[in-house]
């Protein structure tokens, strides 16, 4: 794992089985660290634990401790911690299925209170996780639903990222002043294009990884905005591809507008 990840997962992981020995039966990661696209300024450090049964309330109070401890002993890391039985994972989950029991800064949430990404999760383990301790992921039943991920890719695209772009389109606001730095379009951009690979393939990469696999197949009027969003992401202290802040927001617009239209058109009902 990357350095400073570690040690947090790893302090995370002993207070568990300190604070409620035997409880978790398996400690996982998912998302950027496992894709090795980790970027301390941006991601978050994603973990799922797997529990023997769903949790009662104090074990959930008790829960909310230890991710608060970490949270303040590695307040460089933002983590976010899933809760999930082995009963729910034999399951293939819906778009709208949650994981449960969700730790966020500190504070824990219970489905259906909080929202968690469960059919994103349940592929994410079935794909990429990274074991910290416990059952290997490939001897365990993990129940997928591509149809659902696909579900779950459109209402990104328009719950998530189509109001974006309605944001940073106004240019005198908030999303729009963002819009002109570097991390807004960079992060507009590649996202959007994350879904469009699930979309395509049915797999999950990471952000960069859907990047440089766009710069693969895109019209060659793009190529310079996806280096641009690589640049920002793996070298950011090299200059800008752009001269002009104002030209890089109008094609990352562009570019997220015809992407996102073209995926629900092709992928969105009927």
């Amino acid at each position: 794992m990357t350095d400073g990840v570690e040690p947090a997962v790893t302090a995370y992981e002993q207070d568990l089985e300190r604070t409620l020995p035997g409880v978790a039966e398996g400690v996982y990661v998912v998302g950027s660290v496992a894709l090795d696209d980790y970027h301390p300024e941006t991601s978050d450090v994603d973990l799922v634990i797997v529990l023997d049964d769903a949790p009662d309330p104090l074990q959930l109070a008790l829960l909310g401790d230890i991710h608060q401890r970490t949270a303040r002993s590695h307040n460089q890391i933002h983590l976010d911690a899933s809760y999930v039985t082995w009963a729910q994972l034999a399951h293939a989950p819906t778009a709208s299925t949650t994981a449960g029991v969700r730790a966020l800064d500190g504070r824990i949430h219970v489905a259906p209170d909080r929202q968690a990404p469960g059919i994103l999760l349940w592929h994410q383990l079935h794909d990429q996780a990274l074991t910290v301790t416990g059952a290997d992921l490939r001897d365990r039943q993990i129940a997928l639903r591509p149809e659902a991920l696909r579900e779950w890719c459109l209402k990104q695209i328009e719950e998530r990222w189509t109001p974006w772009w309605e944001r940073a389109a106004v240019l005198l606001s908030a999303g729009g002043r963002e819009s002109l730095g570097a991390v807004g379009p960079t992060s507009g951009v590649l996202g959007v294009v994350r879904l469009h690979h699930t979309l395509v393939t049915g797999s999950l990469v990471s952000q960069c990884q859907a990047g440089e696999w766009a710069l693969t197949l895109c019209e060659p009027e793009w190529r310079r905005l996806l280096e641009e969003c690589l640049r920002v992401r793996h070298q950011p202290g090299r200059p800008s591809l752009y001269r002009n802040p104002l030209q890089r927001r109008r094609d990352a617009l562009a570019f997220t507008d015809l992407l996102m239209t073209a995926d629900e058109e092709t992928f969105g009902a009927g």
